[in-house]
């Protein structure tokens, strides 16, 4: 039997074209129809810092360097504030999904 899972994938990337900091959320919807979602912090140096499954609205990290990082769905953006006091402003910029399934799973095995 051969299952077709829709995966949504959604990116908020930062405003500013000169920093690559960026903030990924990943949503994934298997054959029972639970999603799993994800968030990942892509910071400027390029490295994945994550930050749990996806949310709305503030929370604190694991992270010492963040201080909060708040997301807001609804409005496609998001901030995070740094343990200095910076604030770094995002808004969504690319939305996509695709279909996968049947013998590998969206992520082949990951």
């Amino acid at each position: 039997m051969k299952f077709s899972l829709p995966a949504a994938v959604f990116g908020l990337s930062l405003f500013g074209a000169s920093d690559a900091a960026r903030i990924e959320i990943r949503a994934t919807t298997g054959p029972g129809l639970i999603p799993v979602s994800s968030t990942t912090y892509i910071g400027d140096d390029r490295k994945a810092y994550p930050l749990g499954s996806s949310f709305d609205g503030c929370r604190k990290t694991s992270y010492n360097w963040i201080r909060e990082i708040c997301i807001d769905s609804d409005r496609a953006r998001a901030h995070i504030v740094y343990s200095g006091g910076t604030k770094k402003c995002f808004k969504r910029t690319r939305s996509s999904s695709k279909l996968c399934g049947g013998n590998e799973s969206c992520n082949k095995g990951a």
